[in-house]
C-alpha cells in the first residue's frame, strides 16, 4: 500500500446563509489556505503543501482573494486566523482550507502546526495547547457574520505520533466525526474506518493527493450542487484506489437547506430564438472592476441569456422589459455607496463568481476604481517618463510584488533603505512603474505578511484615461494658490502655465478681476495624452492685465463636469 497514508483528508463546508437582495451584491469571495509539510517533530508530510496550491489556485480562478501560508508554525497559523477573521464583513463568502497533519482527541478535531510538539501516551494536553480546535475556525468565521462559510480540511490519516522508541499517543483511525448543524455541508475524503490514499504507487506523478486531485476536477466546473460534487468525486476516487487494491469512498454529510453552488457559471447553450449577449470578456472577473463594453442596438437579455464575467452592458439594453446600465459586478468589489442601490437584477442566466447589479448614473469612475475593506488601494501618477503606481497596504509586509495582466509571473518591487517601525526591517517599496504607453487592463497585486502568507492577488483596473484625470485634478486641488501667477514685466502679466500644464483633468477656465465673478473664459490648447504635461509652442500661457488688478479669481470646469470652488489669488 502506498505510504504515507492520509490520517485525514476532508473537507467541512459551512455554509452561513440568509443575506440577499443589496446585501448579496456587497459579498465578497475571500480565502485563507494553509499547507503545512514541514514538521518539525513528527512525521513530515509530501503532498500538504501541493494540494493547498492547488485549492487555493482554483479558487483565485472562481474569483476569491487567497491569503496564503505555507509550512506554518503555532505563531503563523495564529496570526493568519487573527488576520482572515479581520479580512471579513457581514455578507462576505469565507472560505478555509487546510492541508496538514490532524488530530482527534475526546471527540474534538485539532489542526497542527509544523512546531506541534512529539508526545507520549498521557501527554494530549500538550497538543491541546499547541493545535488548533476546527471549533474555534468555525466559530471565528461565523461571528464576523460572513454570509457564505466554507470550511476545506485536508489532513494526513497516518498517526503523526506514532513511534517505535516509545509508548505513542494512541489514535483513532480518521478524525471525530462532524455533527453538522443546519447549515453546514460534511465532505471527508474517506469513509469512516478508511486510510486516505495520499498517492497511488511510488511511481504516482500526480502532485495531489487521489482525493484532491478528483475534487479539484470536480470543484473546477460550473453549475454543479455540492452534493454533486459529493457523489462525483465520490465515484473517482473510488474507482482510483480500487485500481491498486485499496478501499475509500469519500463520505458526506449534508445540512445544508437548499442547493448550493460554488461555482455558479452555467454554459447555458442559447435556445433558438435566444439571443447570447455575450461582451467578449472570456476570462474570469476581477476583484475589483468591471469591464465596460457597450452594446450597439437594442438586445433584449431575458431568461436563457449567457453574460460574460465582468461585462458591461451599455446604453441600448433592455433587461427585464426595462432599459438600464447593467454591470456583472463581482462580490469582492461592491458599488460604492447606499446598498439599497446594488439591486439584485436576477434575470436569467448564472454568472461565474458575480451578482448582477444595477449601476446608478450617479458613482463615478473613481469610485469604481477604489478596491474596499483590506484589499491595498493603487494611486496612479503620470510624468514624461511614465506610470508610477504606489499602493497603500491594509496591513504591515515584507514583500510585495505585482504583474501586469492577468497572467504570467509577480515581480517583487524590491526594498527601501527605510526601516520599517511595525516589522524592524526594511520596508517594501510600495510603488512600481510603468511604460507611458501602457494601455488599459488590469493589475494584480500580491503581499507577504509578517507570518509569511501571501495575501491576494488582488486585481485593480488600470485605465489611461481615467487615471491621468485623476491624478491631474488631485495635483490640482492640492495647490489653489498655484494655479495662477503674477508677474510684473513690461506690464502687469497673470500667467496661467500650471493650468495648462494640467489641462488634461480640466474641460474649461474661466476668471474675474478685482473680485469679480469668473465669468471670462480663458481657452486651453487640447489635452496631448501622449505627452499630457508638455504645452505647446504656440500656445496661449498669460494674459496682460490693467496695473489697477488686485486679485484674479479663477473657476474650473472638470472633466467629468463638476466646478471647483471659486479660487482667488490676491497680487503680492
Amino acid at each position: 500500500m502506498p505510504s504515507p497514508l492520509r490520517f485525514l483528508s476532508g473537507i467541512i463546508l459551512t455554509f452561513a446563509l440568509g443575506l440577499c437582495g443589496a446585501e448579496a451584491a456587497l459579498a465578497r469571495n475571500l480565502a485563507l489556505v494553509i499547507g503545512n509539510d514541514s514538521y518539525a517533530n513528527v512525521v513530515t508530510l509530501q503532498r500538504a503543501v501541493s494540494d493547498a496550491r492547488a485549492i487555493a489556485g482554483e479558487l483565485e480562478k472562481l474569483g476569491y482573494v487567497v491569503r496564503r501560508v505555507e509550512n506554518a508554525d503555532q505563531r503563523s497559523m495564529s496570526r493568519a486566523l487573527v488576520a482572515f477573521d479581520a479580512d471579513i464583513q457581514p455578507g462576505d463568502r469565507a472560505l478555509f482550507y487546510y492541508a496538514g497533519h490532524g488530530f482527534e482527541i475526546g471527540g474534538t478535531n485539532y489542526l497542527l502546526p509544523t512546531d506541534v510538539p512529539s508526545v507520549q501516551a498521557n501527554q494530549e494536553d500538550l497538543i491541546r495547547d499547541a493545535a488548533f480546535p476546527v471549533e474555534r475556525v468555525v466559530d471565528g468565521i461565523r461571528e464576523r457574520g460572513a454570509a457564505v462559510t466554507v470550511l476545506v480540511l485536508d489532513a494526513c490519516r497516518n498517526n503523526p505520533f506514532a513511534n517505535d522508541r516509545s509508548r505513542s499517543v494512541a489514535s483513532t483511525r480518521g478524525l471525530a466525526r462532524v455533527d453538522a448543524p443546519e447549515g453546514v455541508f460534511v465532505l471527508m475524503s474517506a469513509g469512516a474506518k478508511q486510510e486516505a490514499l495520499d498517492r497511488l504507487s511510488d511511481q504516482d506523478g500526480n502532485p495531489n493527493s487521489v482525493f484532491t486531485r478528483s475534487f479539484l476536477g470536480e470543484l473546477s466546473k460550473p453549475g454543479q450542487t455540492l452534493v454533486e460534487i459529493a457523489k462525483k468525486t465520490q465515484i473517482q476516487v473510488r474507482s482510483l484506489a480500487s485500481s491498486v487494491g485499496h478501499d475509500q469512498t469519500p463520505a458526506y454529510y449534508d445540512q445544508v437547506v437548499g442547493d448550493v453552488v460554488l461555482s455558479d457559471a452555467v454554459a447555458t447553450p442559447p435556445q433558438p430564438g435566444q439571443q447570447v449577449a455575450s461582451a467578449g470578456q472570456t476570462g474570469r472577473t476581477s476583484p475589483n472592476i468591471p469591464t465596460d463594453i457597450n452594446t450597439v442596438g437594442q438586445n433584449q437579455a431575458g431568461q436563457g441569456v449567457t453574460i460574460g464575467t465582468g461585462t458591461k452592458l451599455g446604453p441600448g439594453v433592455t433587461i427585464g422589459g426595462k432599459a438600464a446600465n447593467i454591470a456583472l459586478q463581482n462580490p469582492a468589489n461592491p458599488p460604492a455607496g447606499n446598498p439599497a442601490k446594488a439591486l439584485n437584477v436576477q434575470q436569467g442566466g448564472t454568472v461565474t463568481g458575480t451578482q448582477l447589479v444595477l449601476v446608478q448614473p450617479d458613482i463615478k469612475p473613481s469610485q469604481m476604481t477604489q478596491p474596499i475593506g483590506r484589499s491595498p488601494i493603487a494611486s496612479f501618477s503620470r510624468s514624461n517618463s511614465g506610470w508610477t503606481v504606489t499602493l497603500s497596504l491594509p496591513e504591515p509586509a515584507t514583500a510585495v510584488s505585482y504583474r501586469i495582466g492577468e497572467t504570467g509571473d509577480f515581480k517583487e518591487t524590491g526594498l527601501l533603505d527605510v526601516l520599517d517601525q511595525r516589522t524592524g526591517a526594511r520596508m517594501p517599496n510600495p510603488s512600481f512603474s510603468m511604460s507611458p504607453r501602457a494601455q488599459a487592463g488590469m493589475l494584480q497585486v500580491r503581499y507577504r505578511t509578517l507570518d509569511g502568507a501571501d495575501v491576494g492577488p488582488f486585481s485593480i483596473r488600470f485605465d489611461p484615461d481615467i487615471a491621468l484625470y485623476e491624478d491631474q485634478r488631485r495635483n490640482l486641488s492640492s495647490i489653489p494658490g498655484g494655479w495662477v501667477e503674477f508677474r510684473d514685466y513690461d506690464g502687469l502679466l497673470v500667467y496661467f502655465t500650471t493650468l495648462l500644464s494640467y489641462r488634461c483633468a480640466i474641460t474649461e477656465v474661466r476668471y474675474g478681476l478685482n473680485g469679480a465673478p469668473p465669468l471670462t473664459r480663458f481657452d486651453l490648447p487640447p489635452c496631448d495624452k501622449k505627452d499630457p504635461y508638455a504645452i505647446p509652442n504656440k500656445a496661449k500661457t498669460y494674459l496682460k492685465l490693467p496695473t489697477s488688478t488686485k486679485s484674479i479669481s479663477v473657476q474650473i470646469t472638470w472633466r467629468d463636469g463638476t466646478q471647483s470652488e471659486v479660487n482667488t489669488v490676491e497680487r503680492d
